[in-house]
């Protein structure tokens, strides 16, 4: 299976600040261990790529950022970061990008929200020309630049969160792909992978990835984890974009969302999402110490 390590702690809290030393570790061990990558999120600690490019210098493997979000930085500041990080990291980067909710973008950083998809348009408009020409020339409705960058060095892939159908559909036509998270089997089957794979066909485009970002557990108590993962990922339903997701699976809590069970059930319900159309696995291991312990080892296992 093509799994990587996702670096969020959630028994901490979603928001809580991860050591740059814990996150070098985790790397090399994810990369000992053979996974496909690490990711790191972008929540109120440590700036995702700066902390990203600190720890991971020196190790080759995919190293992403997922996600961070586009109002809070222009794209020539996003562009200049990511190239700088990527020529750190060996070219190994992946930069994924998202629009947040609209509590975020309006009440914390007193940006609109209006239109999220076409600000996303124009937004990656201008970063990929950036990114792979260097230069970019326009005069967006909402977003301006016009000028160059001196920097050498590779450009990165670009991941777009997308959870809605227009989202998707920029993200097959323009991005290599998209991300999600706590995107059911459901929703990864009947809309998120057709509907991406089909805008991409229609630009002419080849398939785009699919990466599924998942909280998983390895445990014989089931009933515990489950109602452990409930408490902790409760304000995850606030967002509408993510009650739609429960919508759709049927489901009534963000912690039925949790890959939870023993090594077969959990390897059995992974497998399933590439099945339905995921390209790879992005795994939050969750729980105690030990049972996330178990679940780097059964993951270690399932890689390759």
């Amino acid at each position: 299976m093509d799994i990587s390590i996702f670096g969020l702690d959630l028994s901490r809290g979603a928001a809580a600040e991860t050591s740059i030393d814990t996150i070098r570790s985790q790397i090399q061990r994810a990369s000992r261990e053979g996974f496909g990558g690490y990711w790191l999120p972008q929540a109120t600690g440590l700036d995702a790529l700066t902390a990203l490019t600190a720890a991971g210098s020196g190790i080759d493997m995919r190293l992403g950022v997922a996600v961070i979000p586009i109002y809070t930085r222009h794209p020539v500041a996003m562009a200049q970061q990511a190239l700088t990080a990527n020529k750190a990291l060996g070219g190994n980067l992946t930069l994924g990008l998202g629009a947040s909710h609209r509590f975020f973008v309006e009440r914390v950083w007193g940006e609109s929200f209006d239109r999220p998809v076409n600000y996303m348009a124009e937004y990656l408009e201008i970063l990929l020309l950036l990114l792979e020409e260097r230069q970019a020339y326009v005069k967006g409705k909402r977003i301006i630049m016009r000028g160059e960058l001196d920097i050498e060095g590779p450009a990165c892939p670009v991941m777009v969160a997308a959870l809605g159908p227009r989202m998707l559909e920029l993200a097959g036509t323009v991005a290599s792909g998209t991300i999600t998270w706590m995107a059911g089997l459901r929703t990864i089957r009947e809309f998120t992978a057709p509907t991406i794979n089909e805008a991409a066909a229609a630009a002419g485009r080849s398939a785009p990835e699919v990466v599924v970002g998942l909280p998983v557990c390895v445990t014989d108590d089931i009933d515990g984890a489950r109602a452990r993962a409930t408490d902790l990922l409760g304000k995850e339903e606030q967002a509408s974009s993510y009650k739609t997701l429960l919508d759709r699976e049927g489901l009534s809590s963000a912690g039925e969302m949790c890959i939870i069970g023993s090594e077969a059930s959990v390897a059995d319900q992974l497998a399933a999402f590439l099945e339905a159309g995921a390209t790879s696995i992005l795994v939050a291991p969750t729980g105690t110490s030990e049972e996330r312990e178990r679940t780097w080892e059964l993951l270690a296992s399932l890689v390759g």
